[in-house]
């Protein structure tokens, strides 16, 4: 048996997630059927990060033993011919044996994107959240940096995820507004806002979109976040950021 690595790109929209779940779509189980079709026999996949239902990636990192049957080179190409097309197999290359993603991971880093005004371009809706009120991105940045660090992000965390240490080294917060072209003549300028950590707890990015796009409209203030991040308490703390906006867009191994 050979540890197989993939790189596995997918539109979140549809899926109940990463992860098997019991009731619900999700990308492990297209792989999951795709990989029994080619190896004729049930083949469990490990992946980097769950991504809860609606979150998409372009850098979800998998893993799976089985014999090899097909070059390398090829497995992306075997395997795209039998997943649907919202998921897609981008590369694909022999891992060392005792390599589980989720565990060898350094760092993960996620981005999401928000159209600040109206109307919402429907190209853009399903990979953006829509925000009305004007953002004040000084006041964002201002509270990413007080994120920054090694803390107990319990207060950023919703009920239903797993029950493990909720410390997480948060290294990176961006705030920043960029362009996105898709057609000739067609910009569409967004907010993007980039978290990078060593891990990051369930709906963690999501909780902390919310709560800095409060402090954005002026609705919670820079101050509270120190207090949120000692009491962990997650009630205090901002909404919850719909799915649609969110991207695993890299993973260090």
């Amino acid at each position: 048996m050979v540890n197989h690595r993939l790189v596995v790109q997918y539109d979140g929209a549809g899926f109940e997630g990463f992860a098997s779940q019991v009731h619900g779509r999700t990308v492990q189980d297209e792989l999951e059927k795709a990989l029994a079709v080619l190896y004729k026999r049930p083949v469990k996949v490990l992946g980097t990060s769950r991504t809860d239902s609606g979150v998409h990636a372009i850098a979800q990192v998998v893993s799976y033993q089985a014999k090899p049957i097909i070059p390398f080179n090829k497995l992306p190409l075997a395997l795209n011919s039998l997943l649907p097309e919202s998921v897609r197999v981008f590369k694909a290359e022999k891992a060392p044996d005792k390599f589980v993603p989720r565990f060898a991971a350094k760092s993960k880093t996620y981005e999401y994107l928000i159209f600040n005004g109206q109307p919402i371009p429907p190209a853009v809706r399903r990979f953006a959240w829509q925000v009305k009120p004007k953002l004040d991105l000084k006041a964002m940045r201002r509270g990413g940096a007080q994120l920054l660090g090694r803390h107990d992000f319990s207060a950023f965390r919703n009920a239903g995820g797993e029950k493990r240490n909720a410390v997480r080294d948060l290294r990176g917060v961006w705030v920043r507004r960029k362009k996105i072209r898709l057609w000739d003549g067609f910009a569409v300028e967004v907010i993007s806002l980039k978290f990078q950590a060593n891990g990051f707890l369930y709906r963690m990015v999501r909780n902390l979109v919310g709560t800095l796009v409060d402090i954005g409209t002026g609705k919670l203030e820079t101050k509270v976040l120190p207090v949120l991040l000692k009491k962990k308490d997650r009630r205090p703390a901002g909404r919850t950021a719909p799915p649609q906006g969110l991207c695993l867009i890299k993973v260090v191994n």
